[in-house]
């Protein structure tokens, strides 16, 4: 009974002291989650795109001027294109989306025209 109980005694700071040890192996295998590279960029896309959304939305409604429009529009087209970039998307999709973009940021005016023409008149 008496070795028993010393038995005891010394297990227990050891599973104590192991434990913590042993659990962060274990925490540290990585696991293929919501916390990945892949799926920030994708809550990171999904963002700028709702942020546009909500942007032209703003402008329509008349809660932003024209400056505060064209600097948030220029934000997240460009949060957009980094995104988009970092996701590597096949070319003939990158293909569209950057034509897309660069038309809406043409239309906006901070792009100037392909052509290399006027870009029109500023917005006051």
């Amino acid at each position: 009974m008496l070795v028993l109980t010393a038995l005891l005694l010394a297990l227990l700071p050891a599973v104590a002291i192991l434990y913590p040890i042993l659990r962060r192996r274990a925490a540290a295998e990585p696991v293929d989650d919501e916390a990945g590279t892949r799926a920030e960029l994708v809550r990171r896309w999904d963002s700028a795109l709702a942020g546009l959304r909500n942007t032209e939305l703003d402008r329509a409604v008349g809660n932003l001027s024209d400056e505060d429009y064209d600097w948030l529009r220029e934000q997240y087209m460009t949060e957009a294109v980094v995104v988009m970039k970092a996701l590597e998307l096949d070319e003939g999709r990158q293909r569209a989306l950057l034509t897309r973009i660069e038309r809406e940021l043409r239309r906006s005016r901070i792009v100037p025209p392909p052509d290399g023409g006027p870009e029109g008149e500023d917005r006051e």
